[in-house]
């Protein structure tokens, strides 16, 4: 492309680059003077910042320093002395580094006296320390106190003091910086300013050159193309420059000469072009006259090649249908439409009754044919006997004569349907109604084309039949089939039932051969593994895995060979991790009548979880006995000493102390044994409330506080709220933390925390004692288990403690958990989820804590498209009516014995005491007697139970209704009976009687009238 570069393009393109460039020298230059500046600003800043930082460090390390020393002074703890040396050493390498630091960059010049005061003090405070700190390993504390009194005090102060003088002369100079920063920005205002002008200056330059040397040749270009546009001839002066416009001006004057040039020769043109249109209309003339005679033609053929498609329709449903009354429905509809007939019956002789049954019917109502003629007579017999197609006319009576009645008469076409023996299978009967065609082309064309259908219709008939017998065949697969698989089912379900069985099963035969294993024998023995194929093999496979001698093989030779019935053995098996199980061995001989053969069967049981239980038993008995017997010896032997010596005051006291606390002891343990048999048998019933489980393990941790030389640490956040039984959750912290005390004899600090994870409140008791060996994690939670050595032998115990917490937890729907180090103590875990406030605004407050009534009483409002919600205690009800922006309930319907330690009237009492509550309509629902002094009001009802859902919804609704939110209601006026009799018998109506309900009177009038 060749560029031109005396072109308006160009010529813009030099100006408005000169002007940008010129534009982005200007500001390049302004950037770089305000980033010169700004950045030496900052620099400053930054430099001065970090040395009052560094100063203010060096000052709190003296500080710390100080502190040190006086904390070793105060306590004498050597951790104390240590931290002073360390931080000393570290304060000597801080000064001299910031001696060098500021030096280095000529700055120490400005507090060169500060700087030396201060190496100074420090210098004599370092020497007064190593003094002060052996006069403290002498016990001198008289000489302390001189020196600190005369020396080591002022010193501090000094250093204190210099420091600040160094840190107020820093913060002016920070000042001073941030002054001067704040002046260049105000400059930069106005350069800002200056910028933007020159850029405004260049643009209007810009602009003035671009309508002179563009706009204004453009404008007269454009008015030219109007007027040519308009019609008119316009002569414009071609221009003398060689620019593009001068180029569009004469290239408009070319194109308005030459417009006017073509104008007379379109003229010349026209007038021939009329000579050629009345020419071209005298041939159009005949070529339609030709038309009319083809679309005569093609009438014709359109009407020849619509009977070949319907008879081509037809021929293609002749085949292709399995069932037979798909083949009659789509061939004989084909059939009809292709010969222009309006309803057809096919009649077939049946061989088994010799009646003609009504095959199909098509173009009939259902029920206007009968199923079969018995005979039949006149034409249907002819064309039988003659084999020959007859035609009948016939007058048409009633609703056969059309819906509008306009058919007189109908023509029916008998035609016998041969087989290719020329033999009768059956007829067909077609039938048009009204004026019919009946050339010999039609007929001959009909007869054809039903001759089709009896062939079609013989060879559907054929595959009706194959198929039928198909369809018995299938059938008779199909019983054996089910049978065949009832058989395989029941083997595999007495199958399943045997692999299901806990006991492991082999059957054998009277060789003792096996023949059969369950899949349980594996799981016990690994009998999968085994290779011996003989029963006897697998006994003295058996006896080598028995820890005592067994005499397996010898009993199963006895039951083998007849001289034992049966047989039932225990025994031992001993597996290669060195675990001992136990076994009972049953052996039964079965007889098949069959063959008159024996088979043997062999089903040993384990035993292993009821030795396990006879163990637990055994160590429960003896936990028992120990626990039980130990108090009781001390209480006996003591009451025995009350009783029989004469013993004095104070030792009777003492005595009776003891009494008491073994007692505690003996009942805290008979109480455990019935807790934990309540929780396993399901009858311990929890009173679940919002309970504030901080508070509460607060409480129960100062119990705790200095027993047995113990401290409980707590760290509890506040106001977190769980739903749980105050008594049971009291009773697992009082475990967990007795637990935590027993088993950590040679520390003296419990640490307890809660906190808030998530949507759960997080208990934990943390103690530093022995830990939990990891063989007795997964058994620390069973009933009566004690970890076996002698550390733990000493503290005592039942083992029940746990369980019980275990028991209560998961009856709470929480988590208990623990890590457990031996040797470095352990961590119990209580997770619980954290309460949530019921939203009780614009709802029915259902408080009962018989849920099935509650829950009826919900289901019964819905009735009422109201919302309810349903709470159990009225602690939890309390709380909610309590959550900041609740809006007041619709109606509360309240029980007065509830769950918790408080009751109904304590929430109604909240309740009715809140201003946007006070009006909320109320209905006590409870078994006992109202107060002396409870009277009902609109908004507060009483109703005893039990009483029926529909009572209950009618109060309710009257209640809603009559809210003061609502509209007021309609007031009907009190009626009078004998006013409304009078004036109906003045209208001549005599009543009988008269009943007034609720909003309706029921009159019942004399019979006579």
């Amino acid at each position: 492309m060749i560029i031109r570069t005396n072109s308006v393009a160009m010529k813009v393109s030099r100006w408005i680059g000169a002007v940008v460039l010129a534009f982005a020298l200007l500001v390049t230059a302004a950037g770089l003077y305000v980033n010169r500046h700004i950045s030496d600003g900052r620099e400053k800043l930054e430099r001065n910042v970090a040395d009052q930082q560094l100063v203010q460090t060096l000052y709190a390390e003296s500080q710390s320093v100080v502190s040190d020393l006086r904390a070793y002074l105060a306590f004498g703890r050597d951790e104390f002395l240590t931290q002073f040396m360390e931080k000393r050493k570290r304060l000597d390498a801080g000064l001299a580094e910031a001696a060098g630091h500021f030096d280095s960059r000529g700055y120490g010049e400005t507090f060169a006296d500060e700087w030396n005061a201060i190496r100074r003090s420090w210098s004599s405070y370092v020497q007064t320390s190593d003094t002060v700190i052996d006069l403290k390993k002498r016990g001198d504390m008289d000489e302390i106190a001189n020196m600190s009194r005369t020396s080591t005090t002022s010193s501090v102060n000094d250093m204190a003091q210099h420091f600040g003088s160094i840190l107020a002369g820093q913060s002016e100079a920070v000042d001073r910086l941030l002054e001067d920063n704040r002046k260049r920005t105000e400059s930069l205002v106005w350069l800002s300013v200056l910028v933007v002008a020159g850029a405004a200056m260049m643009g209007w330059m810009l602009v003035r050159y671009l309508r002179r040397t563009v706009l204004a040749p453009v404008v007269e270009a454009d008015t030219a193309v109007n007027r040519i546009a308009g019609g008119e001839y316009v002569e414009v002066t071609p221009s003398g420059r060689n620019d593009e416009l001068g180029r569009l001006m004469r290239g408009i004057h070319f194109m308005s000469n030459e417009l006017k040039r073509r104008h007379v020769a379109l003229q010349e043109t026209n007038k021939e072009l009329t000579m050629q249109r009345d020419l071209l209309e005298a041939q159009n003339e005949e070529i339609t006259a030709q038309q009319l005679e083809q679309q005569e033609m093609l009438l014709k053929l359109t009407d020849r090649e619509r009977e070949l498609e319907l008879i081509n329709t037809y021929q293609e449903k002749l085949t292709g249908f399995v069932e037979m009354k798909s083949f009659l429905h789509h061939s004989i509809a084909a059939l009809l439409q292709a010969l222009r007939q309006d309803a057809a019956v096919l009649v077939a002789p049946n061989p088994e009754t010799g009646a003609y049954d009504v095959v199909y019917s098509y173009g009939y109502p259902p029920g206007a044919l009968p199923s079969s003629y018995g005979e039949l007579f006149g034409p249907g017999r002819r064309v039988l006997d003659e084999k020959q197609p007859i035609y009948r006319k016939r007058t048409l009576a009633s609703d056969e004569r059309g819906i509008h009645g306009g058919y007189d008469t109908a023509l029916d076409q008998y035609y016998p349907l041969l087989d290719e023996h020329s033999q009768v299978i059956g007829l067909l009967l077609l039938t048009a109604y009204g004026a019919c065609d009946t050339n010999d082309a039609l007929l001959r064309q009909t007869k054809g084309l039903v001759r089709q259908f009896a062939l079609a219709y013989l060879a559907q008939t054929t595959n009706e039949e194959r198929r039928r017998q198909a369809y018995l065949l299938e059938e008779l697969n199909e019983e054996l089939s089910q049978e065949r698989d009832g058989l395989q089912q029941q083997r595999d379900l007495v199958r399943r039932i045997i692999e299901s069985i806990h006991e492991g099963m082999i059957m054998c035969d009277a060789a003792g051969r096996i023949v059969f294993s369950n899949r349980r024998m594996d799981e016990l023995f690994g009998f999968d593994r085994f290779a011996a194929s003989n029963i006897r093999d697998f006994c003295r496979h058996l006896e080598e895995f028995c820890p005592h001698k067994s005499q397996l093989c010898d009993f199963t030779e006895a039951v083998m060979s007849g001289s034992l019935d049966q047989l039932q053995e225990r025994f031992t098996h001993v597996r290669e991790d060195g675990r001992e199980d136990h076994f009972e061995l049953y052996v039964s001989s079965i007889a098949d009548p069959i063959d008159n053969t024996r088979s043997f069967l062999f089903v040993f049981r384990d035993r292993t979880n009821e030795e396990l239980a006879d163990e637990a038993k055994n160590e429960f008995i003896s936990i028992v006995s120990h626990e039980l017997r130990t108090p009781l010896a001390s209480v006996l032997g003591f009451m025995e000493i009350l009783l029989n010596r004469d013993v004095p005051k104070e030792k009777q006291h003492k005595y009776m102390e003891t009494i008491y606390k073994e007692a505690n002891r003996l009942s805290n343990l008979i109480n455990d044994f019935l807790d934990l048999q309540r929780m396993e048998s399901g009858k311990q019933s929890y009173h679940m409330v919002p309970t504030d489980v901080s508070a509460l393990v607060h409480d129960v941790a100062e119990q705790w506080h200095g027993k047995q030389g113990h401290r409980i640490e707590l760290e509890a956040e506040p106001g977190l709220l769980v739903t749980a039984d105050v008594d049971r959750l009291t009773q697992v912290m009082h475990n967990l933390i007795s637990n935590a005390v027993k088993y950590s004899p040679g520390a003296d600090k419990v640490a307890v925390s809660v906190r808030r994870e998530g949507e759960d409140a997080v208990i934990e008791v943390r103690d530093s004692g022995l830990g939990i060996p990891d063989d007795a994690k997964e058994k620390l939670f069973n009933k009566f288990y004690r970890v076996d050595n002698s550390d733990r032998r000493q503290i005592g115990g039942t083992g029940l403690g746990l369980a019980i917490v275990k028991e209560i937890v998961d009856s709470h729907r929480g988590t208990l958990s623990f890590d457990s180090e031996l040797g470095r103590g352990s961590t119990f875990r209580v997770r619980l989820k954290t309460y949530r406030v019921s939203g009780l605004g614009g709802k029915v407050v259902v408080l009962e804590d018989d849920d099935n009534l509650s829950k009826l009483i919900a289901v019964a409002f819905e009735k009422l498209q109201v919302p309810t919600v349903q709470i159990r205690s009225a602690e939890d009800a309390i709380l909610s009516l309590r959550e900041p922006g609740n809006r007041p309930p619709l109606l509360c319907i309240v029980d007065i014995q509830l769950e918790g330690a408080k009751s109904g009237w304590d929430f109604i009492a909240e309740l009715l005491a809140r201003p946007d509550c006070s009006h909320t309509p109320v209905i006590v629902s409870t078994v006992l007697e109202p107060p002396k002094h409870f009277l009902e009001t609109d908004t507060e009802k009483y109703l005893r139970k039990p009483f029926t859902v529909d009572r209950l919804l009618e109060l309710a609704s009257g209640m809603l209704e009559s809210r003061p939110d609502r509209s007021p209601p309609v007031v009907f006026p009190v009626q009078d009976e004998a006013a409304i009799a009078s004036t109906l018998l003045e209208k001549g109506i005599r009543v009988a009687d008269l009943k007034i309900k609720k909003d309706i009177i029921e009159v019942e009038v004399k019979k006579d009238d």
